[in-house]
């Protein structure tokens, strides 16, 4: 354990957490493309570097997805778009200062929290999770598509028709099961999908040029930046909601560890879960309400990114795209890993730990407010360049995802769809929801009727998956509650 407190790992630590900062602010440039541009670096520095690197470049770079939320209301992740009209309101009511400090600490605490419950738990988490099948996957699916449709507060057949186009939209390409390729209107470049992050980047980015084009916007819906002490709006006056609200923070915290530990959920799930949940439950606080959601969001993506790894560490299946990526790291410096792993390579296990609390507990908030003061400078450049910059970002974002023109076209296409949705009164962030969990949904549908001979009462033998099931009909029963409540106080 004493290997990690060398210079070069903690040097190691600081560059990634500033590589991170700078890359996840950019909107298109997300955590996941930010440590597989550091792979070709990674190949030539030996694991208790290596690995300090890339948990301080995910942690950081997934955090600063929010700027772009602030500053042009474009979710850097997906996992941002699960609360960003909550984050905007509240950037625009508070400063910028405040409205990153918010997310930075929650963040913080909940990968924290994460890294304890991954501490204490790994081995358990990772037992529980060998009994998982595609059953159980289908009805996670189902819960998160359930409780995005309540999340709304608005119209739940809106946000149902919004659902549905993210679905529609994720099965372009491929069929995963059958191999048959599906709308792809005989364009080569469909056959690989819709990437979700280029039709965020169009949702989000282009959409909201469009907007301001349609509404030939003279002034600006400029942040608050007159913050006379941005200390103190940064590192202070956020963590009076989040210790006033210490149990919705643990409770949003655990529920992004849960989701996180299952192969292929990650971050952006259990932020979407966690979001969902305080929509449904909380009613209207005012103010307060928009804040309620951006704790409960970000607390739950960053442990959610720790927990992660168990099934990485444990199981040798990754927890998300970044361990996915971990996972070659590991197999390329000859670490196997598994069960055996814990017991063979403790040290390396426990320089993990202290990675995640050190990125947490300091390079988080370091760099944290340096993005912070990035951002309260860019949102006081005039609206016409801001406009015209957030155009160009929406372009080279679109296309650095696969170095492909044709995905600008994608961007294009899906920020007029925007703007057309906007126009109805449509949700977007249910788009993104059901282009993520679109494919997730289908894929273990389709593993399940297949291995059981298309019997769905197989669908609800097993335990676990009744658990799941019981859950998504709660879900249903409080959102109604919910929207009958809501409707009779309006």
């Amino acid at each position: 354990m004493m290997e990690f407190f060398t210079w070069q790992s903690l040097l190691a630590l600081v560059l990634g957490a500033l590589y991170g900062s700078l890359f996840g602010a950019i909107p298109g440039l997300t955590a996941t493309l930010a440590v597989a541009l550091f792979i070709p670096v990674a190949f030539f520095l030996d694991p208790i570097v290596a690995l300090p690197a890339i948990i301080s470049i995910s942690a950081v770079a997934i955090y600063a997805g929010d700027v772009g939320s602030i500053v042009a209301k474009i979710p850097g992740t997906p996992a941002s778009a699960a609360y960003l009209e909550e984050l905007s309101r509240v950037a625009k009511r508070k400063g910028p200062f405040y409205g990153l400090g918010l997310c930075a600490m929650s963040s913080a605490t909940g990968g924290i929290i994460g890294t304890l419950l991954l501490i204490a738990l790994a081995t358990t988490m990772a037992s529980i999770a060998k009994n998982f099948s595609s059953f159980e996957y289908f009805w996670i699916a189902i819960l998160g598509l359930t409780a995005g449709v309540f999340a709304t507060g608005g119209s739940t057949l809106k946000a149902v028709v919004s659902l549905l186009l993210g679905i529609l939209f994720s099965t372009v390409g491929i069929d995963p099961t059958l191999g048959f390729p599906r709308f792809e209107f005989g364009q080569p470049d469909l056959l690989s999908g819709l990437n979700y992050i280029v039709a965020m980047i169009g949702l989000f980015g282009f959409s909201e040029v469009l907007e301001h084009v349609y509404r030939r916007a003279k002034g600006t819906d400029a942040l608050s930046v007159s913050d006379d002490s941005p200390g103190r709006m940064f590192f202070s006056l956020p963590w009076i909601p989040i210790i006033k609200r210490k149990w919705m923070v643990l409770r949003s915290s655990l529920l992004g560890v849960l989701v996180g530990f299952l192969p292929g959920a990650g971050a952006d799930i259990g932020s979407w879960v966690s979001s969902s949940v305080e929509k449904m439950t909380h009613r209207s606080e005012g103010d307060a309400e928009d804040e309620v959601i951006v704790i409960a969001g970000t607390s739950s993506n960053n442990a959610a990114v720790a927990s992660a790894w168990v099934p990485s560490l444990a199981l040798g299946l990754p927890g998300d795209t970044i361990t996915a990526i971990v996972l070659g790291v590991f197999l390329m410096k000859g670490i196997t890993p598994g069960p055996l792993l814990f017991e063979q390579q403790p040290e390396l296990i426990w320089s993990l730990y202290l990675t995640f609390l050190l990125a947490n507990l300091i390079m988080l908030p370091v760099f944290g407010y340096l993005t912070a003061r990035m951002a309260s400078w860019l949102i006081r450049i005039p609206l016409d360049i801001l406009l015209s910059a957030i155009a160009g970002v929406c372009v080279v974002g679109a296309y650095v995802i696969n170095n492909s023109s044709f995905d600008i076209l994608i961007m294009t296409f899906m920020g007029i769809i925007a703007f057309g949705l906007r126009r109805g009164g449509f949700p977007l962030a249910q788009v993104v929801l059901g282009m993520v969990l679109g494919p997730i949904l289908e894929q273990n549908f389709m593993v399940s009727a297949i291995k059981s001979r298309w019997d769905i009462m197989s669908f609800f033998d097993r335990p676990i998956a009744l658990v799941l099931m019981a859950l998504t009909i709660v879900i249903i029963m409080v959102g109604i509650r919910t929207q009958r409540l809501r409707k009779s106080t309006d």
